[in-house]
């Protein structure tokens, strides 16, 4: 049975989901906007659910959640709640800025529709010196609806999408505030793991929720540390990654490396993800454009903007070049995970043979 709002609440480290995938929006149609692909998109989260992911984050930034309006966020939601995915747990991605009124909809929707979560991370409309207090004060309100609503709740820090870190003091204020108990993780998407993860981890005001991962180059270092930070020793840190979008099969065999305490294979695995990440990486300091290999795998272009060929190439000649075979064969599964994607044959034979750029020397 998948897992309820219930059952997250009262254990958070040992019931969130170990790792979920930040899920991509199948998109359609042209410029200037496009739209939900709802077979596509649906087809997808299946097909993810079906090798075993243990959870879906619908309205990610990965999947330029961030820029859809809170129409388009309806349909989304109620299109992800209609696909198949098992034991799979959904979780709804919020946005502070859509207003009050705007989310208790949202939030009435997933709940009826059987999200046993609500992600919330600090809103765009904060001033750029707003304190943790404010930040807190911001998100009270918010989390307080969704625990009316028997929701479980993860908070978020992303600054890249909005402009403020969420801090552990700030969470600290909500998670003593008025349905405070209903927080069950934190998701920490920054570029410094020592400011952020490192932080959480280590705060005991948050020792019973569960630190997500979400700046993927981090996700070795975070595993390592989780145990540490947890009284039982359990794996209190976990990953919620727009990456394995992309490369399912890698982060799959990366979780069961680290499951068997296998850290070198960890570190290797997670190189050769490294690679591909930093090939949609334009500017070292933001989070990359996985759009493009969203468009790679055939879900579409992105909601406002297009990939360039360019931009396409270069996370192939990123993939031929991985100095491990086996890397590059689970990576380009994971990228034909449709299978009929417009550089399927490319992926196809790259996976069948394993072969990189030494085999063409």
């Amino acid at each position: 049975m998948p897992r309820t709002s219930a059952e997250l609440i009262a254990d958070p480290v040992g019931r969130f989901p170990h790792a979920t995938v930040a899920c991509f929006d199948a998109t359609r149609g042209e410029l200037p906007r496009r739209h939900l692909d709802p077979e596509r998109m649906r087809a997808f989260l299946e097909r993810l659910a079906e090798r075993g992911v243990e959870g879906l984050l619908i309205a990610s930034s990965t999947g330029q959640g961030h820029l859809r309006t809170v129409e388009e966020l309806t349909e989304w939601f109620e299109c992800a709640a209609s696909a198949h995915i098992g034991e799979a747990v959904p979780m709804a991605l919020l946005r502070p800025e859509d207003g009050e009124a705007a989310n208790t909809r949202l939030m009435d929707q997933v709940a009826g529709q059987g999200y046993p979560v609500v992600f919330l991370r600090p809103g765009t409309d904060l001033p750029p010196d707003a304190d943790g207090a404010r930040v807190a004060a911001s998100l009270a309100p918010l989390v307080a609806a969704a625990a009316d609503r028997g929701l479980a709740v993860g908070l978020y820090s992303i600054s890249d999408v909005s402009g403020l870190p969420l801090s552990p003091e700030a969470t600290a204020r909500v998670l003593a505030g008025p349905g405070g108990g209903h927080i069950v993780a934190v998701k920490v998407t920054e570029v410094d793991y020592a400011a952020s993860t490192a932080r959480f981890l280590a705060d005991p005001r948050l020792q019973r929720l569960k630190i997500v991962q979400g700046w993927d180059p981090h996700l070795a270092q975070a595993l390592q540390d989780g145990p540490g930070h947890d009284p039982a020793g359990r794996p209190r840190a976990g990953i919620t990654s727009g990456a394995m979008s992309f490369a399912l099969e890698q982060y799959l065999h990366i979780l069961s490396a680290a499951a068997a305490g296998d850290w070198r294979e960890v570190q290797r695995a997670l190189e050769a993800v490294t690679r591909l990440f930093r090939a949609m990486q334009d500017d070292p300091r933001h989070f990359p454009d996985l759009q493009r290999a969203k468009y790679i795998m055939g879900l579409g272009q992105p909601l406002i903007g297009t990939v360039e060929a360019g931009q396409a190439a270069r996370i192939l000649t990123a993939l031929e070049a991985l100095p491990r075979a086996e890397d590059r064969v689970r990576i380009a599964r994971s990228l034909d995970l449709m299978g009929d994607g417009p550089f399927h044959g490319e992926l196809r034979a790259l996976a069948d043979t394993g072969g990189g750029r030494e085999g063409r020397q």
